[in-house]
């Protein structure tokens, strides 16, 4: 072990040399086998392979020796034998981004106070229990979001794979019932706000079906050719089974907090019409509801019927018929040709179909006045293609079941994604390092030992390697290779 109270040079860089050394002398036989052997190998993909193991081999020891050196620090310091008495050492493991990582730290107990802890997790901010290290976990959570657990337990770790089971409990193990979101320092002055509500349909593996909502709040949109963009984006939503207001009061309180709602005029909230959208008049200032498009045109569709040859003409005239009756708000139009629709419908359960339509029309008079009487002022409703966008492509469209916990956990960091929300941000608010105040000092001289200790440089003969276009090969491959 490095003697650090009486510190020599030589015993300062003898470890550290030697891995220098080690991978000096692998990535020299990696250059000179394959620059040797270039035309008879499967090429520069096969070397770059081998390289990246080497690498990730190199940080993995350099890493444990940091470890290591940190935790003698730590037992030699002054302030340490004052406050905390060394007890047993034992064995802990952390997956890095290098593969596993193993070493042995030292407990201590507090003197005077019989509080026991492993001083050297409170130094490096290891949690404890942690198999995984935080930023291993973050490209964990950040691919499982994007794809499956298995999946996104294959190479977030070198030589590592987590399994989809520690995947999903990870991910259960997340509150996301917190604000990650940056605090508003001045509010946005705008007329209208628009609020899209819809929610997706997630079988269990216990069998059912959960609803995840969403809510997409913004205050208008921005061309990009033929892309169209909501800005001031805010998303919302998770399991509410049963706290449907809940919800609406965290988008209620986020446009008090965000916009000026003295000089705002509308809030308008789009959807399908569903009694927990509509509960939202109730929570949002300057509110009015308005039945969006697509839904609309859908139970317009299913009362004409379905175009078939023998009748296209027919169906045709009658879907023109009760959308023009809509759009001029002419309802009893609407109704009496819908009476006539479904009196010359001869299959009960067609009639039984069209009838529930066409009450599904009239209970949503007016979203649909509202729909047609401020069209200059509305952009269309995209609640469909955000559902399917920011939910349905991850949780509902491939055939999987969900446990309850992780269909609200997935839907919210979703919904964070969309909203920009670093996983990194959202980890931070879970930590568990307590900061033991009688520790600060030692942390303090840990600090200052280590900044004080200084390695001489150490020459790679590999650096050296070859002539010419050889040399420049290797050091461009050293600067630019990421593990």
């Amino acid at each position: 072990m490095l003697k650090l109270n009486q510190p020599k040079k030589q015993e300062k860089r003898y470890l550290m040399n030697n891995i220098l050394q080690q991978f000096n002398e692998d990535v020299t036989n990696l250059v000179d086998i394959y620059l040797k052997k270039l035309l008879f190998t499967d090429g520069i993909a096969e070397f770059t392979n081998d390289l990246e193991g080497k690498f990730a081999e190199f940080g993995s020891k350099v890493t444990q020796y940091l470890v290591d050196m940190v935790e003698k620090i730590i037992f030699e310091t002054k302030e340490r034998k004052k406050q905390f008495e060394s007890l047993e050492r034992d064995d802990r493991t952390v997956i890095s981004i290098f593969g596993e990582i193993n070493f042995k730290r030292r407990y201590y107990n507090e003197k005077d106070v019989d509080d026991k802890v492993y001083l050297l997790d409170q130094t490096l901010e290891i949690e404890p229990n942690k198999r995984l290290l935080s930023n291993v976990l973050e490209r964990l959570i950040d691919r499982a979001i994007d794809t499956s657990y298995e999946d996104a337990g294959s190479n977030v770790a070198y030589g590592v794979k987590i399994s989809k089971q520690e995947v999903k409990n990870e991910i259960e193990k997340l509150d996301l019932n917190k604000d990650f979101y940056p605090e508003v320092k001045e509010k946005k002055k705008v007329k209208n706000i628009y609020v899209l509500a819809d929610e997706d349909h997630v079988h269990l593996q216990e069998g059912g079906i959960e609803e995840p909502r969403i809510i997409v709040v913004y205050d208008g949109i921005k061309k990009n050719g033929k892309r169209v963009e909501l800005e001031n984006k805010r998303h919302f939503g998770g399991i509410y089974t049963n706290k449907i207001d809940d919800l609406w009061e965290e988008v209620a309180d986020y446009i008090e907090k965000a916009y000026d709602t003295d000089y705002l005029e509308n809030v308008y909230i789009l959807g399908d019409g569903a009694t927990w959208i509509k509960t939202g008049l109730g929570w949002l200032i300057k509110s009015k509801f308005v039945l969006d498009k697509y839904h609309l045109k859908k139970a317009v569709n299913g009362i004409a019927g379905i175009e078939i040859k023998a009748k296209n003409e027919e169906i045709i005239e009658n879907k023109k018929k009760l959308r023009n009756a809509l759009r001029n708000l002419d309802f009893d139009s609407f109704i009496e040709k819908s009476k006539e629709i479904i009196k010359n419908e001869t299959e009960p359960s067609k009639k039984k179909r069209k009838t529930q339509l066409m009450k599904y029309i009239l209970n949503n008079i007016e979203g649909i006045r509202n729909l047609y009487s401020k069209e200059n002022e509305l952009h269309g409703c995209s609640t469909e293609g955000h559902v399917s966008h920011v939910l349905s492509a991850r949780m509902s469209t491939r055939p999987m079941g969900w446990s309850k916990t992780n269909v609200n956990n997935m839907s919210k960091l979703r919904l964070l994604k969309a909203d920009n929300i670093s996983i990194k941000k959202i980890l931070e608010e879970q930590k568990k390092v307590v900061d033991i105040k009688e520790y600060k000092e030692i942390k303090e001289q840990v600090k200052q030992k280590m900044k004080n200790i200084n390695f001489a440089p150490v020459t790679l003969p590999v650096m050296e390697f070859g002539k010419g276009y050889q040399q420049k090969f290797f050091k461009n491959l050293l600067n630019k290779i990421v593990i």
